[in-house]
């Protein structure tokens, strides 16, 4: 139960995030765009890698794969992270309600 409560909080965040990152590197429809776009290529590669781990060997080890990557994912996006410089003087704060 902890598992499923910690993905559902995650998989909530991730469209949150992700449109956030969009906002902040792209301007106007554009983010949206790439955002749906991302969306659908990510879901799609899931569903063939998914299929292709499946016809070759078991439904768990699909789960397990599904793990091991979401936890590299995790690993790349802290060391990237800790790479970014602190202070984001350069970057302009995303003001999504503007007229």
């Amino acid at each position: 139960v902890p598992l499923l409560v910690l993905w559902g909080v995650a998989y909530g965040a991730v469209p949150v995030c992700s449109q956030t990152w969009f906002a902040r590197a792209a301007t106007g429809e554009a983010a949206s765009v790439l955002f749906t776009a991302s969306y659908q290529a990510t879901l799609g590669f899931g569903a063939m890698a998914g299929g292709v781990v499946v016809d070759h060997t078991s439904p768990a080890t699909v789960m397990t794969v599904g793990g091991l990557t979401a936890a590299l994912v995790v690993g790349v996006i802290a060391l990237e992270r800790d790479r970014q410089p602190r202070d984001r003087a350069d970057v302009e704060p995303v003001h999504v309600l503007d007229p």
